[in-house]
């Protein structure tokens, strides 16, 4: 244990001097008690590519770096303008994923990671006090990831520069970000057919023919924001916010020659497709809470929360492919609504709630509310667990994407009635194991079908799902994963893996007592056989197809790690069943996943 030190005013208990936590968004998650703890793991140290988490399962194209779906079924937690990319989710970088580090003294934590191919994923994270209660954290990520077969390259990075400053009696608080993303793919559309991997007609995969030639996604995402608060006494605390983002998305197709988008809309530019679309959003919110100076650990006696929100959204239409002429050009305005509370009743019951209403503008009407009750057997220091019960009910107008598109592949206009989503869960946990069910159920659900354009059901759909969260130390052993059962009631509108599952078995040998170990390992990924989703280059989205069914298939990692003092390194071979030769590891249709491969990599936090 490194020695612990007090080492400014706003620390109200000495802190070991190596241990990091993390909030996100605003200063009042700090003193909320909102705060995680670092990963540094020796578990979770190989764990390298954003699609590849100990806790989650994607489906991918042939390597990292390119869209992904989750497994699992979610839906959507906001309302208002949507200006996420899900398909790229994972290597994106926007205000909500922004970490504000909590530390005593210089931090660094560096993550590398080679494969074949010269495939490199680097991340860096570095934090420091650089004057009194002035603290600054820079992240830079890139990921390079070329692939064996044809036209399948992507090149991700972003970087993220934050910081946070209080005055000496914590009466006023700053935070503000800035980050950009840049993800560079070549998209090949996959293999042409399936059975010249899957039949070992052709071995030499760097060969074998794909759908696309000469396409490629650029997408560019940018913002900055600020948040600031000033307490007044034992009326609470009053805080405002901005926040700016842009984002650019660019489809470029020069060969139209293949075939691949005769099943769809007709090609208006025969020569060439080039698909801009570009928006930015501007938000201001004001706020009032009842915090006022003292810090809380999650046991907050009561809080109470309620401000207002104006978004505004200017979306640069399109440019018609004949005549080159912009149009479509919309300005999406909206003024929304928010309160929040937390009730904490004899150190063993959590109550919190939050809703939100857009009450006036672009998609006025839409609701969110959330609910949770968390019983702790015990008490919240001491129990034996906690039961948790959450309510999650919404309603939401279809996206801007879903209603109106315009390009050289597609094209539609859509009249949608809101979607209502209702989601109930319900849940035991402890520091080791989470096990619970959660029943969801969404009225007029909107999804992209199999002509990959928007398409609402109009009856009722309901998802039921059993899972399980587990992350076991044991004397010599580890063990983590997750498993889930899941079924959807209508087939025809959602296709879900009836069961998928993770598990990692770490086995601790002590080279040097407190100074060294080695972690041989072995991962095990797999789901049952369903009709995957396909995926649409030209629109960045996934969408429902009846065709091929994949799945059912081992996938299994082998890891050595070496942990010496605070620097983990492994090595690893990866998809060992593929020497099987037996060519099913598809987690997307036509899109075989990465071939058995050796890796090396070396996670290091350095102090000081």
């Amino acid at each position: 244990m490194a020695s612990t030190t007090l080492l400014h005013d706003s620390d109200s208990i000495p802190a070991d001097s190596t241990l990091v936590k993390y909030f996100f968004e605003k200063l009042d998650n700090q003193q909320l008690g909102d705060v995680k703890v670092w990963d540094t793991t020796t578990l979770s140290a190989s764990f390298y590519d954003p699609t590849n988490q100990l806790f989650e399962y994607y489906q991918e194209l042939s390597n990292s770096g390119h869209a992904h779906k989750n497994l699992e079924f979610s839906f959507p937690t906001s309302i208002g303008f949507n200006n996420n990319l899900a398909a790229y989710d994972k290597f994106i970088i926007t205000k909500d994923k922004i970490r504000y580090p909590i530390v005593y003294q210089p931090f660094t934590d560096i993550h590398y990671m080679m494969g074949s191919k010269k495939e490199q994923h680097f991340d860096v994270v570095f934090c420091r006090e650089f004057l009194p209660r002035f603290f600054v954290t820079l992240n830079f990520n890139i990921d390079f990831v070329p692939s064996v077969y044809q036209r399948s390259f992507a090149k991700d990075l972003y970087f993220v520069g934050n910081f946070r400053w209080n005055t000496e009696n914590e009466r006023y608080g700053l935070n503000g970000y800035y980050f950009t993303n840049r993800i560079e793919v070549y998209e090949n559309g996959g293999i042409t057919h399936d059975s010249i991997f899957v039949d070992l007609i052709e071995t030499d995969k760097t060969v074998i023919p794909v759908n696309l030639m000469r396409a490629s996604n650029l997408i560019k995402v940018s913002g900055f924001g600020l948040n600031q608060y000033f307490v007044m006494g034992m009326l609470g605390r009053i805080s405002y916010s901005f926040d700016y983002q842009r984002n650019r998305y660019l489809y470029k197709d020069t060969d139209l020659s293949s075939g691949f988008y005769d099943a769809y809309d007709p090609v208006l530019n025969p020569d060439e497709t080039f698909d801009s679309l570009t928006f930015y959003t501007i938000k201001n919110a004001i706020n009032w809470n009842s915090l006022s100076y003292k810090k809380f650990n999650n046991d907050i006696p009561f809080y109470l929360t309620f401000g207002a929100e104006h978004n505004y959204t200017h979306h640069n239409g399109y440019k018609e492919i004949v005549t080159g002429e912009q149009f479509g050009q919309v300005d999406y305005q909206n003024v929304r609504a928010k309160a929040g509370i937390i009730i904490n009743l004899l150190k063993s019951t959590r109550i919190t709630g939050k809703g939100e209403l857009i009450v006036g503008g672009y998609q006025a009407g839409d609701f969110l509310l959330e609910g949770q009750w968390k019983q702790f057997l015990g008490t919240y220091k001491k129990n034996i667990g906690a039961l948790v019960f959450d309510v999650n009910l919404s309603r939401k107008s279809a996206d801007w994407f879903e209603e109106t598109y315009y390009s050289n592949n597609f094209r539609w206009s859509n009249d949608f009635s809101p979607a209502t989503y209702m989601r109930l869960y319900g849940a035991y946990e402890n520091r080791w194991l989470s096990i619970g069910l959660k029943q969801t159920t969404i009225d007029h659900y909107i999804y992209f079908g199999e002509n990959a354009k928007p398409v609402q059901y109009t009856g009722t759909l309901n998802i039921t799902s059993a899972f399980a969260k587990f992350d076991i130390k044991l004397k010599h052993f580890d063990i983590a994963g997750i498993a889930s059962m899941q079924v959807a009631d209508n087939e025809d509108v959602m296709h879900l893996p009836l069961f998928y599952g993770k598990l990692k078995l770490g086995w601790n040998v002590n080279l040097v007592k407190g100074v060294s170990m080695m972690q041989p390992a072995i991962v095990i990924n797999y789901f049952t056989e369903y009709y995957a989703d396909a995926y649409m280059p030209a629109l960045r989205t996934f969408y429902l197809q009846k065709d091929v069914k994949i799945g059912n298939y081992p996938y299994l990692d082998f890891y050595i790690t070496f942990k010496i003092k605070r620097a983990n390194i492994f090595v690893g071979y990866t998809n060992i069943y593929s020497l099987s030769k037996d060519n099913r590891y598809f987690t997307t249709p036509h899109y075989p996943m990465r071939d058995s491969k050796f890796i090396f990599g070396v996670r290091w936090r350095l102090y000081k």
